[in-house]
């Protein structure tokens, strides 16, 4: 796949994967960061390092939690979701939702190297924000 479609019908634009790639090129260079997905809402994996196997099992079932951890928040009353992290022992999973459309999901060591990390993923979250609203639009 080398561009995904952003909005509905014929009318749907199409985001470039290279595009993509070069947005979340800052986070894969963060310490401790081992792996950057970056999918579909819906589960389709998009840019993944890993092979293709792992890419549908990891974008899948990230889509299929967000939907639990959005429900979950609903229910607690918790509005405007933007995300969610997984501590483990030695890793964390951090997933971040982008405008409905998009999840980028960061797997890293736990390290000091957590603050470069969540700041990467803000910046690359609000540049695809922007870009699918640009998309959008025209």
């Amino acid at each position: 796949m080398a561009s995904v479609h952003v909005g509905h019908g014929a009318g749907g634009k199409l985001i470039d994967r290279q595009h993509v790639e070069s947005l979340v090129a800052p986070l894969r260079e963060c310490d401790d960061v081992e792996r950057v997905i970056v999918a579909t809402a819906d589960g389709i994996a998009y840019v993944d390092d890993a092979t293709l196997v792992d890419r549908e099992r990891g974008a899948a079932s990230v889509a299929s939690l967000m939907g639990v951890v959005e429900l979950t928040a609903r229910s607690l009353g918790v509005a405007d979701l933007q995300g969610a992290v997984i501590h483990g022992r030695e890793h964390e999973i951090i997933s971040r939702t982008v405008a409905e459309a998009f999840l980028i999901v960061v797997v890293a060591r736990r390290g000091d190297g957590r603050d470069s990390v969540y700041r990467e993923l803000r910046r690359a979250a609000a540049a695809m924000e922007n870009l699918v609203s640009e998309r959008a639009a025209h």
